[in-house]
């Protein structure tokens, strides 16, 4: 069975920019605060630490992801 690359979507290409645009910027950064169950926390912070990435990372690429949609 041979495997072929998927065409990717006007979707991926916009999704990819607005990923760029918001983690590449040296625009000025504003606080966002939410109260979340301490489960939910916790869960968070483990997949934040388990991908060696940031809670503010993962944040803003899931607002991104919802905005371009």
């Amino acid at each position: 069975m041979a495997l072929s690359a998927k065409r990717p979507s006007r979707g991926d290409d916009a999704r990819k920019r607005i990923l760029h645009e918001v983690t590449e910027t040296t625009e000025k950064k504003k606080r966002l605060n939410a109260e979340i169950e301490e489960t939910l926390y916790r869960k968070i912070k483990i997949k934040a630490v388990e991908e060696g990435r940031s809670i503010s990372d993962i944040t803003r690429d899931l607002w991104s992801e919802y905005l371009s949609k």
